[in-house]
């Protein structure tokens, strides 16, 4: 279920994309392929995990937030919920780059994402979670020597996982998503270095630098 408002944040920034992001310089969902490393049709079996990724030990850690993510969060009466603020890579000179260094975050409490239910042990803001926990644990990666995009189930994570044919849409969905996330890293790279201004103007202005330390 997606519950994530498209208000007015949203479609400002829906807007400057339109204008500013070439759709060829972003992949299609429809072409990109899945490929099964961990065997045919696994999926994550969050209902028997133990091991919550939602729950943060780390102080540095927490649910990274896209512009997009910011904007439905913000739209849906949730921009409470943000921490941080985007900010760029400097050079070993000090001099401002064109990449993205940090990013705004959920908010935690005490050390868990601050939709985590502790009890129940779900998620209490599932229909507004950021893009990246829809498509986790499923990311985008590249063939080494064509460059080719394809989706696959992080090889890395430790997620418990269930298998089997009848697990095939929500498997494709979570492909999808990843594609998604993927296209929205690209757009924030495109927007963030050269269009900071215009974002300031929509209404991203909490969740940026100053002027003076953008490139």
């Amino acid at each position: 279920m997606d519950t994530r408002v498209k208000g007015t944040l949203t479609e400002g920034l829906h807007q400057l994309a339109r204008e500013n992001v070439d759709p060829a310089d972003l992949l299609d969902p429809d072409e990109v392929k899945l490929r099964s490393e961990n065997g045919p049709w696994v999926m994550p079996d969050c209902e028997n995990c133990t091991d919550r990724c939602c729950v943060h030990k780390d102080v540095g850690s927490g649910i990274l937030l896209s512009l997009q993510d910011v904007a439905a969060l913000v739209d849906s009466g949730l921009g409470d919920k943000i921490v941080g603020r985007f900010t760029f890579k400097r050079s070993r000179k000090g001099k401002l780059l064109a990449e993205i260094d940090q990013m705004p975050r959920l908010a935690k409490r005490q050390g868990n994402c601050v939709f985590y239910d502790a009890e129940s042990g779900l998620c209490g803001g599932y229909g507004t979670r950021p893009t990246i926990c829809r498509r986790f644990p499923f990311e985008v990666d590249y063939r080494k020597k064509s460059k080719k995009p394809f989706a696959r189930f992080i090889p890395w994570t430790a997620c418990t996982k269930k298998q089997g044919r009848e697990n095939e849409p929500a498997i494709r969905q979570m492909a999808r998503d990843a594609v998604v996330d993927e296209n929205v890293s690209l757009e924030d790279a495109m927007l963030l270095p050269d269009h900071h201004e215009e974002l300031r103007r929509i209404g991203f202005e909490r969740f940026l630098p100053p002027p003076e330390e953008c490139p």
